[in-house]
């Protein structure tokens, strides 16, 4: 009787896990959960203002969520549920992004059909009012790497690079900058491979990131 009543319950199991699942499986370029999701051509549109990416699914009332993937397969920003829609997801930097999305009522995703370019994003070009430090883009990289940030008013500023170890390798920003989204260029050529952090710190907030190295 108790291994018929553990057969009965993992059948049962199996059965309500896909049934539960309320957002596509984030996987670049083959998005979504077959069979529990089915493909549905054109209930994704998406918009782009400078880095700011727009993603609306139509047809549903519920959760949903999405994804960015680059031209190489790659997924650089991704939301795995959000009751928000549109919702909003940040590039790492000028290109052709595929925009994946789904929703869970119905099970439906769409891949593909949106492709979004986004244009480069020169120095003040934007007015920005809280400080971010963005994901450096490509990464992993070599032998170089663009580092965005945005600082809401003119304060000094540093972005200084660190090994695994913490030892100091590269100081690309020391000095007073004024409101605005910048860009800097990191170049690894002296660098051997390995996991490098980078800090913002400008007046008296501070931000860290990972980015990888590979030769």
């Amino acid at each position: 009787m108790k291994y018929t009543i553990l057969l009965l319950f993992i059948g049962i199991f199996l059965i309500v896990i896909p049934i539960n699942n309320s957002t596509p499986d984030q996987n670049g370029t083959n998005p979504g959960c077959e069979p529990c999701h089915s493909f549905e051509d054109g209930i994704v549109s998406a918009s782009a203002t400078d880095l700011q990416v727009q993603i609306s699914v139509s047809g549903t009332s519920g959760d949903v969520a999405g994804e960015l993937v680059d031209a190489f397969g790659t997924v650089v920003a991704v939301n795995n549920g959000t009751s928000s829609n549109p919702f909003t997801l940040t590039a790492p930097g000028p290109g052709t992004y595929i925009v994946n999305a789904g929703n869970k009522s119905p099970l439906k995703w769409d891949s593909a059909s949106v492709s979004i370019t986004i244009t480069d994003v020169g120095e003040i070009s934007l007015n920005p009012t809280q400080f971010m430090l963005y994901d450096n883009y490509p990464n992993p990289f070599n032998p170089s790497t663009t580092i965005r940030y945005s600082i809401p008013e003119a304060s000094f500023t540093t972005l200084i690079v660190y090994d695994a170890l913490g030892n100091n390798v590269s100081s690309l920003v020391n000095e007073t900058k004024s409101a605005g989204t910048f860009k800097v260029i990191f170049d690894a050529t002296n660098l051997s491979s390995g996991i490098y952090y980078y800090t913002l710190q400008s007046g008296s907030i501070t931000e860290t990131k990972k980015m990888i190295l590979t030769k």
